[in-house]
């Protein structure tokens, strides 16, 4: 991150600890990922009541379309820039040294609604009818080929006049069918995931109130199709 000019050395008074999280990879081999963790910042942070998409409806705008394509943004968060007078408080420590973020970090209470504010407005105008964003997962629909390219043409041009850029590995490009937040995509309607549902028939017997809330939010996910 350091190389890539996401943080850079602080002598900020602020301080976050560290926290390493273990994450398969699709493979199923175990994967690390380095995030800060911002409780305690969160907790005397205003919230910003700016809203996400709701899941639902945003589905629903897909019925009887044809094609798809899905943008994966890279690292979203942090291609946004910090506000100078804030990215003190965004500093962590390693041994031996210590840093910030000069871009916006994973982890904190606002940063899901300051992106989703960011890329409502940089879609303003195709949004709902052309395409849909969810934080940095973004879909262009249509009815034609034709449409499509038009479409795409259009959420590529406000992408890169914006400075935005998409994780090639991860978009998939005018098809019939796609995964899009935990669902199937496709000309024939809207479906769970099969690998959801094998997660919920497969979870462990929860044994705690933590574990019950994580299976409820799992289930919960699909309540408009059960």
């Amino acid at each position: 991150m350091l190389n890539k000019g996401i943080i850079r050395p602080s002598t900020s008074p602020w301080s976050s600890p560290v926290v390493i999280v273990n994450k398969k990879s699709p493979d199923g081999t175990p994967k690390y990922r380095f995030c800060v963790d911002y409780r305690a910042l969160n907790a005397i942070t205003h919230g910003d009541a700016y809203p996400l998409p709701n899941i639902v409806e945003t589905l629903d705008c897909l019925n009887n379309s044809i094609y798809f394509t899905t943008l994966d943004l890279y690292s979203g968060f942090h291609q946004v820039k910090m506000v100078e007078e804030d990215i003190e408080k965004t500093a962590f420590s390693l041994p031996g040294c210590h840093y910030e973020f000069k871009n916006m970090p994973f982890g904190l209470c606002n940063a899901p609604a300051t992106f989703q504010r960011l890329m409502d407005s940089i879609l303003f105008g195709i949004k709902g009818e052309e395409a849909l964003v969810y934080l940095d997962d973004i879909i262009v629909f249509s009815n034609s080929m034709e449409q499509h390219a038009e479409r795409l043409g259009k959420v590529l041009n406000k992408l890169e006049n914006s400075n935005l850029y998409a994780q090639l590995s991860k978009c998939v490009f005018a098809v019939n069918e796609v995964e899009y937040l935990g669902h199937i995509v496709s000309d024939k309607g809207i479906q769970p995931d099969p690998k959801k549902i094998v997660a919920i028939k497969n979870y462990s017997k929860p044994r705690t109130v933590k574990e019950i809330i994580a299976f409820i939010g799992l289930v919960g996910y699909f309540f408009f199709q059960i």
